[in-house]
């Protein structure tokens, strides 16, 4: 306990005492945060506090005394005796409380590594990895809002690569390593407490489909592990599983040592769920990574430019029908690729083959079992300038298919 009354609450901004961060909050955030999380108010005191009990028990044996009056003597020790109760309660830091609600208009994304030091420090290089990693799987999250797909490549999702320009950092936090990703959303119009009955705005509906999407991938690692298959996963693409996700989250428990990731509802746009909290092990990242390869494996690459090698024909020259194998790098690895070119290509295809030249055009790649084949190949060219080697440069590594 403080000189002047405030339980032992340090936070990070030393500008303010804690009796000044304390009387910063407002008590209406404590309140719509209390009914967000499902306590429930059972008396009042004249006009200085309401009370508040969990929803769960109700027996009087917890409650949370909301003081409604910011002069009253006692207003920072009672909103420290929330904080703390509330930090307790919910297996969390006070700081990490005490941030949720002055972040009223503000989705938040908490991801704590169990990994880092006893004074809340880490390794730069993990540091590094961690923000990396958490800024990938929230973009994993807005580009799967905008289309479901198992993965994603090089050219992403235009509307979630504008969302990701509004996301900003918040402060680290102390608890092994905690780093946060603040995601404002529009204040919802016609009160506080009117839940979106039509379509979210894109900030919510992003950070709604992180958190299905977490809990998606957890229930199918788990599935895959006891079934042996991959089908939970492919199961849950709707819901926003994708090769994106799953290395983002696998990278994060590599790097933490073990994740834990929740997600806090901005109250002045209630979500209609309280705060939610995933976590993922390193040995669940290990399932996790290797869906993501098998998503990526299985995931055509649309409207991809192509630079490759023609070697070989289904047909001689004189009866050429328009069916060809390339070699071209797919993922880095080098490739034989069928194709079917219509007829005015041919003489292009054919001159390519003869002479050994690369070859550039824009195409759909698709798996078919093992093998891969491009479908509806278009603005073909032969590049002339290639030098003879260039083939060899590609069986080595060194030519292949653009932004993969």
């Amino acid at each position: 306990m403080t000189e002047d009354g405030a339980v032992g609450l340090r936070f990070a901004n030393p500008t303010y005492t804690d009796q000044e961060a304390l009387r910063r909050l407002s008590w209406v955030d404590l309140k719509s945060y209390l009914d967000q999380q499902g306590w429930r108010q059972t008396d009042r005191i004249g006009d200085k506090a309401l009370v508040y009990v969990p929803a769960e028990t109700g027996d009087g044996t917890v409650e949370i005394l909301v003081p409604i009056r910011d002069d009253l003597g006692d207003y920072a020790s009672r909103m420290a005796d929330a904080v703390h109760l509330l930090a307790r309660l919910e297996g969390r830091s006070a700081l990490s409380v005490y941030q949720d609600l002055v972040t009223s208009g503000i989705d938040v994304v908490r991801v704590r590594a169990f990994g880092g030091g006893a004074d809340g420090s880490i390794a730069i290089d993990d540091g590094v990895a961690l923000y990396r990693e958490a800024g990938n799987l929230l973009l994993a999250a807005a580009c799967t809002v905008v289309d479901p797909r198992r993965s994603y490549h090089a050219r992403k999702v235009t509307e979630a690569t504008e969302y990701m320009k509004s996301v900003r950092l918040g402060q680290s936090e102390r608890g092994s390593y905690v780093l946060s990703i603040l995601s404002p959303v529009q204040p919802r119009i016609g009160g506080q407490q009117t839940l979106d009955l039509g379509e979210p705005p894109f900030a919510r509906a992003v950070t709604l489909r992180l958190a299905d999407a977490l809990a998606a991938a957890k229930r199918a690692a788990n599935r895959a592990l006891a079934e042996n298959a991959f089908a939970p996963f492919d199961e849950s693409v709707a819901l926003g599983v994708s090769a994106n996700l799953c290395d983002a989250v696998a990278r994060l428990a590599q790097v933490g040592q073990g994740i834990d990731i929740g997600l806090t509802w901005a109250r002045t746009r209630p979500a209609g769920r309280p705060r939610q909290q995933f976590n993922f092990s390193s040995e669940t990242a290990e399932v996790l990574q290797e869906a993501a390869r098998i998503f990526r494996q299985s995931e055509p690459l649309t409207d991809t430019r192509i630079n490759g090698f023609v070697i070989a024909l289904d047909r001689s020259v004189d009866q050429f029908d328009g069916n060809a194998t390339l070699v071209l790098l797919i993922s880095e690895k080098p490739r034989r690729v069928r194709v079917h070119f219509e007829q005015d290509a041919y003489q292009q295809v054919i001159r390519a083959f003869q002479e050994k030249l690369a070859i550039s055009l824009l195409g759909d790649i698709f798996p078919v079992g093992q093998r891969w084949e491009i479908r509806n190949p278009r603005e073909l060219r032969v590049l002339d300038d290639q030098d003879n080697d260039d083939q060899a440069a590609l069986l080595d590594g060194g030519v292949g298919v653009t932004g993969v």
